[in-house]
């Protein structure tokens, strides 16, 4: 399968023109940029249902603080260790203002339901994450890389938004995880290029193998997240699932670098 090719560097500008190119193939009646303002939530059952959105996403940022805090004693790289370093910083403050939120939101303490979904991520994925440097780069792929096409979506058609919520993700949230995803990605090609041929080929079917265990874990989870997201911001998630296995082949496609049409058929988020 291996195929050296000539490709751009991951860029938040190159994911952009991937999506967009997947919108024109799948999609081409969703916009590709935001056209109308978001509200806030409005009545009782609108703030409930976003408290159940910003709890979801303090849940998915705090497993990655607890998952990174596991693996960065585990894998002896000077280099990985700093960057997870920041990565739980990052995440961390990330799930802490987005709780701040949900409680302000609210008028209760979020903290019992954020545990709970935490446990979830981890019922969910298992030991994957923390099982061997593959699995947890299956992880980083799934928790950062994975996700954009989601995130996308949501940034161009949500509905509903809170106006500090907003504005913390756009000064914090948005340029920290590009952070993470251009840091993830660095991190496998200098591993990738440091290896021969034959163990390339072995690097692309232990990864592929991760990332579909991966996959299978997190499916019952995605459709959930997205059903919950579509109630609580109203996004538009018909074309979802099409779009999002069309991006994860698009991101293994580079981490691999091979052809997109050399990839083996993958497990669908529909499986």
């Amino acid at each position: 399968m291996t195929a050296i090719l000539t490709r751009p560097a991951w860029t938040t500008d190159l994911e952009v023109e991937i999506f967009d190119k997947l919108l024109d193939q799948y999609a081409p009646h969703l916009p590709k940029a935001r056209s109308l303002a978001s509200r806030p939530p409005a009545t009782l059952e609108e703030r409930e249902n976003f408290y159940h959105f910003r709890v979801a996403g303090a849940a998915h940022d705090l497993f990655i603080v607890q998952v990174c805090a596991k693996v960065i004693g585990m894998l002896p790289d000077a280099e990985l260790q700093l960057f997870l370093s920041r990565q739980i910083g990052d995440d961390g403050a990330h799930a802490e203002n987005t709780r701040l939120r949900a409680q302000a939101i609210s008028g209760r303490n979020p903290i019992p339901d954020i545990q709970k979904q935490v446990q979830k991520h981890w019922d969910y994925m298992g030991d994957l994450p923390i099982r061997n440097w593959q699995g947890f780069l299956a992880f980083e792929l799934h928790y950062e890389l994975h996700i954009v096409a989601t995130l996308f979506l949501n940034s161009r058609t949500s509905k509903i938004n809170d106006p500090d919520s907003a504005k913390f993700a756009a000064e914090r949230i948005v340029p920290d995880e590009a952070v993470h995803r251009l840091g993830i990605v660095d991190w496998w090609q200098r591993k990738f290029a440091q290896a021969s041929p034959a163990e390339k080929e072995d690097l692309i079917a232990q990864l592929l193998e991760a990332d579909e265990e991966g996959q299978r874990r997190r499916n019952p989870y995605l459709r959930d997240h997205w059903l919950l997201s579509q109630k609580a911001i109203g996004v538009e998630i018909d074309d979802l699932p099409v779009l999002y296995d069309a991006w994860r082949r698009q991101v293994l496609a580079y981490f691999l670098d091979v052809p997109v049409a050399h990839l083996p058929q993958l497990v669908s988020v529909n499986d």
